[in-house]
């Protein structure tokens, strides 16, 4: 039984990393990549809105396209994502051509669409990790419930088979994994 227990605690961040990385190269393989003129709302010289003092830091921006107006939008979640996001995209505010990716198999007609990789042609790192954050984002809750489950669950077994004392390889790689599952979720 030890063995099943060292191998689900050695495996389940491995699963969960899988499921993120799959879910972000399909959703870079449904991107595209496209170059906007934003335009100032409400008599505004700012094009491009970072809202600053929000709990989610959102950033978006206007397009008229056929007289109706597109919002391109995105909320991030967590502390170094909101500063991060924050200092890179404060040079863009007034901007007259912003370049991005958007979800190309999304309906035209839908008055808000996501956007990735602000003034970023290349896939490079920042831009997966853009990708990362909205899949994270997307899934939060349901990854959430799946780590507590993981960690009650593994803590609950460890401390059935014999506890800390005799198990503390054990303890150690789960006290890693939850490391890694906080850093993964709130980054």
């Amino acid at each position: 039984m030890k063995n099943i227990l060292f191998v689900l605690i050695l495996i389940f961040p491995v699963i969960i990393t899988l499921f993120c990385f799959s879910k972000v190269l399909d959703m870079s393989s449904k991107l595209q990549f496209i170059s906007e003129v934003p335009i100032a709302k409400e008599n505004s010289r700012v094009k491009l809105y970072i809202d600053k003092h929000a709990s989610k830091r959102r950033i978006y921006f206007f397009v008229k396209k056929d007289s109706k107006l597109i919002q391109y939008k995105r909320e991030y979640r967590g502390l170094i994502t909101n500063w991060r996001i924050a200092l890179k995209n404060e040079a863009f505010v007034s901007e007259n051509h912003l370049s991005f990716y958007t979800d190309s198999s999304k309906l035209d007609n839908d008055n808000e669409k996501p956007f990735f990789s602000l003034n970023n042609e290349r896939k490079n790192f920042d831009y997966y990790s853009d990708v990362f954050q909205y899949v994270k984002e997307k899934y939060f809750f349901y990854l959430l419930i799946f780590c507590l489950i993981y960690v009650f669950g593994s803590g609950w077994l460890i401390d059935y088979l014999g506890g800390v004392t005799q198990h503390k390889a054990l303890v150690i790689l789960l006290f890693l994994d939850i490391l890694y599952l906080i850093i993964l979720l709130f980054w």
